[in-house]
């Protein structure tokens, strides 16, 4: 019987379990999931945000990938770090988010852009 157990963070617990030895596959399993648990989270941010036009957006800031994931509009988005010259800037497939201070300005396809307020 062959299998790969993947845990979050992408170790390989083990590839190859024979039936007979289950005992040792579940022993190396629960070893590495107390393993896992011992290590850090990585760092993100939650912010909300409440914006000018009603729109409420939950944002998450992943700094060791430098994206940003959003929930506008019934949907989650992950947009890539960009380029500014002032604030953070965060934008993928038409949809920009660009915080500055304690307010962001966000824009979307065929939307009007508009303020957001950190709440």
């Amino acid at each position: 019987m062959k299998g790969t157990v993947m845990f979050q963070n992408g170790i390989d617990v083990f590839s190859y379990l024979p039936s007979r030895h289950c005992h040792i596959g579940a022993g190396l399993a629960v070893a590495a999931v107390l393993m896992t648990a011992s290590l850090p989270a990585q760092a993100q941010t939650f912010v909300r945000y409440l914006c000018d036009d009603g729109t409420p957006i939950v944002a998450a800031f992943y700094p060791q990938d430098k994206s940003a994931r959003i929930q506008v509009d019934g949907k989650a988005l992950k947009l890539p770090q960009r380029l500014s010259a002032d604030g953070g800037r965060y934008a993928k497939g038409g949809v920009s988010f660009w915080i500055k201070g304690q307010q962001a300005t966000l824009k979307r396809p065929k939307v009007k852009p508009t303020i957001c307020k950190v709440q």
